[in-house]
């Protein structure tokens, strides 16, 4: 699209906005005790490959799609190396690494569906308001300059009945 900038402005801001949240979220369900995952939290406006549609891509550390979807019991355990900066933050022995590691496969791990929950929260908040503000001056933009080219192209005819 010719005259996009506003809507990947208001995309922008509505992804800066999610990424704030989510964090916030995380920090509620006691999910970073590193900070590594809060740190690694980004968003990115991209457009598709053909180039006239926008999508926001999350952008954080791999461990967040099973901090969001949790794992199913009777998976492969986790690897026993990402366990144990867990162990280290915590104050824990290191000696647990491998008996967690196991539990983990064993018995799965909750969903926090955090990734959804925040979406969903965003939609009744301000964040929503100011996406859909830009977006509307977007669609403002657009229209205006499709009727200005109109005009200049000639392309309206008045006739009378």
């Amino acid at each position: 699209m010719k005259n996009d900038k506003g809507l990947k402005e208001a995309l922008e801001i509505f992804g800066k906005s999610y990424i704030a949240e989510l964090g916030d979220q995380l920090r509620k369900l006691d999910k970073d005790a590193s900070g590594k995952l809060l740190r690694s939290l980004d968003s990115r406006v991209i457009k598709t490959a053909m180039g006239t549609i926008y999508t926001i891509q999350l952008i954080a550390e791999d461990y967040l799609q099973y901090v969001d979807a949790g794992r199913k019991p009777g998976s492969k355990q986790p690897p026993i190396s990402a366990i144990k900066p867990w162990l280290r933050v915590r104050g824990l022995p290191q000696n647990l690494a491998f008996p967690i590691a196991r539990s983990i496969g064993e018995n799965g791990i909750k969903p926090t569906n955090v990734i959804d929950k925040t979406l969903k929260k965003m939609d009744r908040g301000r964040a929503v308001d100011a996406f859909e503000d830009g977006v509307s001056d977007w669609v403002d933009d657009l229209v205006g300059d499709l009727l200005l080219n109109v005009s200049k192209n000639n392309n309206i005819t008045v006739r009378n009945k």
